[in-house]
């Protein structure tokens, strides 16, 4: 594969969905980078952040779709054990003790369902405060107080080498650490939304988004938000939101719902060393103009692309993030000035400042499961003999779920055999074993999924949740 399609092969990934792309760029760092001292024992201090971190961690199980039988015609109706999951997982970490929990809009966007278990083993419902999908943060809220809430390191800015770690739930492994260092800070992704991103070479993959970033302290230095890779796996480069950013947009979720900023109309990238001999510019400072949307104030006020925007009302160059935040910070009506470089020569234009459309107004996600389930939302199908010899086995089989099992995570075709320790093979056996099950009451069903069996949770399905305690030294089984 020559380097041209390798590029064209890579893609910014969200942790489970596509999100920026395109070409990079990053700032020189700090000079405080040069003098910040090294705590005395790395080794001690780093596990020590991962233990003093983990209360704080929680993991998010969010349902999307219906979980029903594929409909007539889909290529997948006769593989019901290849049916993609119905359940997505995700992390988030606990920033008041009042339950307000930070995480990854991609990660809740579309949800029916939210629930989050602590480092306890509580299960509670979630509900979405609000959404910034420019900066890809989330604010959820569940009814709990007295939370264990982590630490944010604010105002020291992370330096490339400095070792941090991970912590979350990839792939439904919750409060797994990955570690590594810091690779580059800020980085930009030109083509996506501007916001300075945090690149590490620590190990991220689906089910890691929304969760910290800390470094040796404890302390959260980032939210977890995407990967580049060629196929969606982890491939060495892993980015994050600064906590800065993350909890400025946060608290604007809890003022309001959502994040105003002010917008002129233009996309831009920063312009690197490479590209700034291209413009007649001898140093790496502004951005770039790629875009300016028709009928914007930008293209009202005659800006084009390949402008250089220097600075915003002020005469000094500044950098990429400064005139980023500036824009954003003006005043929706107002009119900046705008030190422009075109065509080697400077120019200046006042343009007006409308306000960048917020997200729609976030819905409250639907209760996980309702108070009056039949069979925990579960319809059930007895299959009485073999008619061929691709047909699963005689059993009580899954035909579509919602409400408790959905979020326990069942789907089409899983069979059943057992509830508690009580076996089942029809919808009779299934009745009976199921009648003096009350509200308060957590069931385990032992479900078959293609070769692997495993006992599933229908958790409680009253308002409060009970605790779902483990032994130590207790293994617990895959979810299937």
């Amino acid at each position: 594969m020559t380097t041209a399609a390798l590029a064209r092969g890579l893609a910014a990934l969200a942790l489970g969905a596509f999100a920026l792309a395109g070409g990079t760029g990053a700032w020189p760092q700090a000079r405080s980078c040069l003098e910040r001292s090294q705590p005395v024992s790395q080794a001690a201090d780093f596990a020590a952040a991962a233990a003093r971190q983990s209360p704080t961690v929680v993991s998010i199980m969010v349902t999307e779709g219906s979980g029903e039988r594929p409909a007539a015609g889909d290529a997948r109706a006769s593989m019901p054990w290849d049916r993609a999951w119905a359940r997505g997982f995700a992390s988030g970490f606990i920033i008041d003790s009042d339950g307000y929990i930070l995480t990854s809009a991609h990660a809740v966007s579309g949800s029916r369902a939210i629930s989050i278990v602590t480092a306890e083993q509580r299960r509670y419902d979630a509900e979405v405060v609000g959404t910034d999908r420019l900066s890809d943060v989330a604010l959820l809220k569940v009814a709990a107080s007295g939370l264990p809430v982590a630490v944010a390191r604010t105002g020291a800015e992370l330096c490339p080498g400095e070792r941090v770690a991970a912590m979350g739930a990839p792939f439904g492994f919750e409060r797994s650490v990955t570690a590594g260092v810091v690779s580059a800070n800020p980085r930009y992704l030109p083509g996506g939304s501007g916001v300075p991103l945090i690149q590490t070479d620590v190990a991220l993959n689906p089910g890691n988004s929304g969760g910290p970033l800390f470094d040796e302290w404890g302390e959260v230095a980032g939210m977890n938000s995407m990967i580049y890779s060629p196929g969606g796996g982890y491939f060495g480069v892993s980015f994050s939101l600064p906590i800065d950013t993350a909890m400025r947009v946060a608290d604007e979720l809890r003022a309001t719902g959502h994040v105003r900023r002010g917008h002129i109309g233009v996309r831009t990238q920063p312009l690197t060393a490479d590209l700034a001999p291209a413009f007649g510019l001898a140093a790496a400072q502004g951005a770039l103009v790629v875009r300016v949307d028709p009928d914007s104030p930008a293209a009202e006020a005659g800006m084009r692309s390949g402008d250089v925007v220097l600075a915003v009302d002020a005469d000094a160059a500044m950098s990429y993030a400064d005139i980023q935040d500036r824009v954003a910070a003006a005043r929706t009506g107002s009119r900046i000035a705008l030190k422009i470089w075109r065509h080697r020569a400077p120019l200046s234009l006042r343009v007006g400042v409308t306000e960048n459309p917020p997200d729609a107004p976030s819905r409250s996600a639907a209760r996980a499961a309702s108070q009056h389930e039949t069979r925990f939302g579960l319809e059930l199908a007895e299959r009485k003999g073999v008619l061929g010899i691709s047909l699963p086995s005689p059993g009580l089989y899954v035909q579509s779920v919602s409400g408790s099992a959905q979020m326990a995570g069942l789907r089409y075709g899983d069979m059943l055999i057992a509830v508690n320790d009580v076996e089942v093979g029809s919808l009779a056996d299934f009745d009976a074993a199921i009648r003096s099950v009350a509200e308060s009451d957590t069931v385990a069903l032992l479900v078959v999924r293609g070769s692997a069996r495993s006992y599933v949770a229908i958790l409680p399905r009253s308002a409060s949740r009970a605790p779902v305690s483990r032994h130590a030294g207790e293994a617990a089984a895959p979810t299937p």
